[in-house]
């Protein structure tokens, strides 16, 4: 559904279960009325914050990621981390054994560290996350130079947002904290939005038990989590909310202006307009007592359409050389859809996220690693004025958050093997650090 009025300051995305209501509606005859609403009554400022323009004119793409994923929020999992690696310790539930005993507290450069790892693995796909720490050198990545496998699997253990003993049990989305939130606050004070906005479902992926869990049929990833995300263009999310139960949501009472398709068998619709059989560019439309638009209009296949900014009017387009009668509904609901679609298209390139028993986590990693990076690379390019994909801006990304002034130097490097199929260099440093015999015995033979 496209809207066109700005959304409310804050709009939460953790909205508790609303019980439904049923409402009554009156429906007459379309009398061409339209609506007549101003944008922006309070001629507040929209569009790029220019604070931005002013500080990040020269940014690298992590100065504009802190934008939206600021060094609060990376401070909040850094505690809830803590807090849930400390809880798990002392349960005495894990193994004698378990890497979890080794422990120590994080911290933000390692958290940092750690979203640098899996921006990186979605850019360098590997079946498991094990093989990414492989001597073989099909699988060389040099992730042990920044952190070691025990280590990273530690973090992906205990990485956690919100803190336990406090939950509420009547809040299905707890485990969320306020990591999402405070994404979207500190995009909307990034970017603020025009009149033209997207609202829609999109699914992450979760085939795991989850009471929430949803099917959508026309999805690639039929089975998982769906949220409602607010885009507007070129992609930027400025809202999202993550759908856990039934909820009733009245538009209209906050003065939107909204434009979106209907299903046909939905309560309250206008029967007249729905089981009213049509052919091939007919028209049928009325409008309730609160002047919304619901319009049938047969193309290739029959497609129900709400708007309260409408009327049945149609508009002439020029389509492969030839003119076409197209609604001014339908055109306007398509130019406004393209934001989201493209959102969605730009977090599935490089996607990190990986299978994952805990919904929680691959939610909240979602929105760092996918929205947050997305909304990161419109906010670059407005204020930089330069264009850059968005596999060359995770890249530069990863080198950036993993924090290795030498990482470039790193990769390049190859190990020179001797005739006993040793590295030389990796020799002389053993040699020099406890001598010649515990260099034969430690430095690593090549296969």
């Amino acid at each position: 559904m496209s809207v066109d009025s700005p959304p409310p300051a804050n709009i939460p995305s953790t909205i508790p279960h609303q019980a439904h209501q049923q409402i009554d509606r009156q429906w007459r005859d379309d009398d061409q009325n339209i609506n007549n609403y101003t944008f922006n009554t309070n001629n507040s400022n929209i569009g790029l914050n220019p604070d931005l323009i002013d500080t990040l004119q020269d940014g690298t793409p992590l100065d504009f990621y802190q934008c939206i994923v600021s060094n609060d929020i990376i401070h909040k999992i850094v505690i809830e981390t803590n807090r849930y690696a400390a809880q798990l310790i002392s349960a005495r539930t894990i193994s004698p054994h378990a890497r979890l005993n080794k422990w120590h507290d994080t911290n933000e450069c390692e958290i940092k560290q750690f979203f640098g790892l899996l921006i990186w693995t979605g850019l360098v796909s590997l079946p498991s996350y094990y093989l990414y720490w492989s001597l073989s050198r099909i699988y060389s990545t040099q992730f042990g130079t920044i952190m070691s496998r025990n280590r990273f699997e530690c973090l992906m253990k205990t990485i956690h947002f919100s803190d336990n003993t406090c939950a509420d049990p009547t809040n299905r989305l707890y485990k969320l904290g306020t990591v999402i939130d405070d994404i979207m606050i500190n995009s909307n004070y990034c970017m603020q939005p025009d009149q033209s906005m997207c609202i829609d479902e999109s699914l992450v992926k979760f085939m795991g038990r989850l009471a929430f869990k949803q099917y959508i049929k026309n999805k690639r990833d039929r089975f998982g989590i769906k949220e409602f995300k607010l885009c507007i263009s070129p992609c930027y999310t400025i809202a999202m909310k993550v759908y856990c139960g039934k909820e009733v949501s009245n538009m209209l009472t906050v003065g939107n202006v909204g434009i979106g398709t209907l299903r046909y068998n939905r309560k309250s619709n206008p029967k007249e307009v729905t089981k009213k059989k049509l052919k091939r560019r007919e028209i049928v439309s009325q409008k309730s007592s609160s002047n919304v638009l619901v319009l049938k209009w047969r193309d290739k296949r029959d497609l129900v359409m709400i708007s309260s900014k409408h009327d049945s009017a149609l508009t002439n387009l020029k389509i492969r050389g030839k003119t076409v009668q197209k609604l001014t509904v339908v055109v306007d609901y398509n130019v406004g859809k393209t934001s989201i679609d493209l959102s969605d298209q730009m977090t599935s390139y490089s996607n990190p996220l990986r299978r994952s028993q805990k919904w929680y986590r691959k939610v909240t990693l979602d929105a760092l690693l996918n929205i947050s990076v997305v909304n990161a690379l419109v906010l670059f390019q407005k204020v930089t004025s330069s264009k850059m994909s968005i596999t060359a801006f995770r890249t530069t990304l990863v080198v950036q958050l993993i924090n290795k002034e030498t990482i470039t130097k790193i990769i390049s490097q190859k190990h020179v093997l001797e005739k006993s199929n040793r590295c030389a260099g990796c020799y002389s440093k053993a040699v020099k650090k406890k001598g010649r015999k515990y260099a034969q015995c430690n430095t690593k033979k090549s296969n």
